[in-house]
């Protein structure tokens, strides 16, 4: 069987039921370790920037503290995922998708291991490694760039195609744009509201829940690309 090229692999992941599951499993782990683990955000970057600033201003130079890990293990998971992107695509080969995704399935597991009284750190760092991998890898729904992890730009998104539907004769690409975002952000809403539950209900075991919905994810992808090399 032929191998995907690297924007084949793309467009058949781009789906919005994959966009959706994504945003899901992302809102989950920003609201697990904002309410879990010393109320940090495991994938919103300004919101940790945001409340590193007001620390420092205030002069809570432990508090401000906790948010520096994760700021650094978003910045190298970026950064890793990248440069892996990079070298496939300069190979002509798909990205690793299934890769990332085991990736961050085996980073949840080991935490989700871990007992209660462990240190944030471990938390807020890893969960914010895995998060930074996965909105690197995975940025496309129906040919719109998306984020899987926060909610800033998709909110960006569905609004702009809102105001051109309105404005632009009802036309149905804004229409399915605006459904297409419209869900994913309700979607991360769902995600993150059940991340804190389960942080609050079951501790570190909650995990269990976004790995396992992970994995299903890593097996639908597979799929995926198997049924495009036939």
């Amino acid at each position: 069987m032929a191998s995907l090229g690297f924007e084949e692999a793309r467009h058949r992941i781009g789906t919005l039921s994959f966009a959706t599951l994504l945003a899901w499993a992302g809102g989950f782990l920003d609201g697990f370790t904002y309410i879990g683990h010393g109320h940090v955000f495991a994938n919103a970057m300004t919101g940790n920037v945001v409340l590193l600033g007001i620390d420092c201003l205030s002069g809570s130079w432990r508090t401000a503290f906790r948010h520096l890990p994760a700021i650094a293990a978003f910045l190298v998971g970026v950064s890793v995922a990248h440069a892996v992107e990079l070298r496939y695509k300069i190979r002509g080969w798909s990205a690793p998708y299934v890769g990332v995704l085991a990736l961050e399935i085996g980073i949840l597991l080991v935490l989700s291991l871990l007992p209660q009284a462990a240190a944030d750190i471990w938390f807020t760092a890893g969960i914010a490694f895995a998060a930074a991998v996965q909105v690197e890898t995975f940025r496309e729904v129906n040919g719109h760039s998306f984020n899987s992890t926060f909610i800033t730009g998709n909110l960006r998104q569905m609004c702009a195609a809102a105001v051109d539907w309105f404005f632009q004769g009802h036309s149905q690409a804004a229409a399915r744009k605006m459904r297409d975002f419209s869900a994913i952000c309700l979607a991360f809403l769902v995600g993150a509201t059940t991340g804190g539950y389960g942080a609050q209900a079951f501790g570190n075991r909650a995990l269990w829940c976004d790995a396992i919905l992970l994995i299903l994810i890593a097996i639908r992808v597979q799929f995926r690309l198997n049924a495009g090399t036939e």
